[in-house]
């Protein structure tokens, strides 16, 4: 299989050239991009029209990256004022070079926010990235600029990372694809500790057939990531709509996972999809979640991260960064070694919670998030308010169905499920065992064959 941009078009250079157009003029309203690499960009499409036939799979496929992965010659900057003048880039991380021997052209580098910290999509460095649906609304983070990019179709495939929500997320937020893949499926060269990570690769598509390829693009083992050494390897010919049939298949239906409440709007929302998925032939069985909510567990590993990274220079950064990165510095820095531990214990026991779920069904079911998309300028201290009760905290309460599966390392994608009464997008999580990306993929590729959903395109 293989993605061919050349219809309409005299060469991929041209292809790229009215993509890199399209990407800059979209600046002042979307605001998806850190930076556009026109010249690079326009280089690796004369290259790929050099090969010919051997240009790759995914040759001429115009890719966002997310300024948190390095791209060779560009800086990464972290959506930080701290990072502004970061050289660039020496080399690609891996995932970003994989995509250039496939033929992808790198188109720039989109936005994040700080240090990837937030679930909102802005940052002190790059502004508000806006989501094209409906600007009131946040377009979800970190990785904000990759499911803009996408949901707008100035890329075709936005690489992203997913720690806590930031692929998921922002695809559920614009409307399409976010897949988080089991941990190590797409190998991270970039984390610094790497045994107990849960920092995901994660990729943003418009289509299934998309997802697939390039995943199998930039999967696979490489030696600097120990969760990506031994994995079997993802075939993307094994993902067909008739292969995720749902018939006789056994789906868990999990409304809340310790969180306070869930919005009506969303419930009717996520009932409606375990509808049509019965009516695929899958039988839906509503379960509960019996232990605790994830959010503290996943608090105390990512705020130790921030602490590791920030904490020695915290009193001279302070009033550089944004409150919330700060204030969760500090709280890092206030954890013991024993608090560290019972988290990662706690982390092994929501893993063998979620595999025990597994015994008895094929996929799980989740919303993933408790509401529809929060307010563009919401502040990520603030508390969040569901059908006019306050609840608490963002993500204890707002994703923690998507932080619960970067712990637990199961593979998670986020599909769209219509539009709320406001007109933005809402969505689904479906969530299958280790290494079952092709099944997932699958189902889904059923499900947008059967059910296909609305896509919005800017140009």
């Amino acid at each position: 299989m293989q993605i061919d941009l050349r219809t309409g078009k005299h060469s991929i250079e041209d292809a790229i050239s009215d993509t890199v157009k399209r990407c800059q003029q979209s600046q002042p309203t979307l605001n998806a991009f850190v930076r556009i690499d026109r010249d690079g960009a326009l280089a690796a499409a004369r290259t790929v029209d050099a090969s010919g036939a051997a240009a790759g799979p995914l040759a001429g496929v115009p890719v966002s990256v997310k300024d948190i992965l390095n791209v060779c010659g560009l800086p990464t900057n972290w959506g930080s004022r701290l990072m502004q003048d970061a050289d660039p880039a020496a080399a690609d991380t891996i995932a970003v070079a994989r995509l250039r021997k496939a033929g992808a052209i790198i188109i720039g580098k989109s936005t994040t926010t700080e240090f990837a910290h937030t679930m909102m999509g802005s940052s002190p460095l790059t502004g508000l990235t806006i989501n094209p649906w409906n600007p009131a609304a946040t377009c979800g983070g970190s990785s904000c600029g990759g499911g803009v990019s996408v949901a707008a179709g100035l890329v075709r495939l936005a690489l992203t990372t997913d720690a806590g929500a930031s692929t998921r997320l922002p695809a559920a937020c614009t409307g399409v694809l976010g897949l988080k893949p089991t941990l190590g499926r797409i190998p991270h060269d970039l984390v610094p500790e790497g045994f107990a990570n849960f920092i995901h690769l994660g990729m943003i598509t418009r289509s299934v057939a998309d997802m697939a390829l390039a995943l199998e693009t930039v999967a696979g083992p490489a030696p600097s990531d120990p969760h990506s050494l031994g994995l079997p390897r993802f075939d993307a010919s094994e993902v067909g709509a008739e292969e995720g049939n749902f018939a006789g298949k056994r789906i868990g239906l999990i409304m809340r996972v310790g969180n306070a409440r869930i919005s009506r709007a969303m419930t009717e929302t996520i009932r409606s999809v375990a509808t049509t998925l019965s009516g695929y032939g899958a039988s839906v069985t509503e379960i509960e979640w019996t232990t605790e909510n994830p959010e503290p567990t996943w608090r105390i590993l990512q705020q130790s991260n921030w602490a590791a990274r920030l904490g020695k220079i915290i009193d001279e950064v302070e009033d550089k960064i944004e409150p919330s990165l700060a204030e969760g510095v500090r709280v890092g820095l206030s954890y013991s070694g024993q608090d560290l531990q019972g988290a990662l214990n706690k982390r092994t026991a929501l893993f063998r919670h979620v595999q025990k779920l597994f015994d008895g069904f094929d996929f799980l079911l989740t919303p993933v998030m408790s509401q529809e998309p929060l307010d563009a300028l919401h502040k990520p201290l603030d508390p969040i308010i569901i059908d006019g009760e306050v609840v608490g905290d963002m993500r204890r309460e707002w994703t923690p169905y998507l932080s619960l599966f970067d712990l637990t390392g199961h593979p998670a994608i986020s599909v769209p499920a219509g539009l709320s009464d406001s007109g933005v997008p809402l969505a689904f999580q479906l969530v299958a065992p280790w290494y079952e990306e092709a099944k997932l993929l699958g189902a889904v590729a059923f499900h947008e064959q059967h059910h296909p959903w609305q896509l919005l395109d800017a140009r």
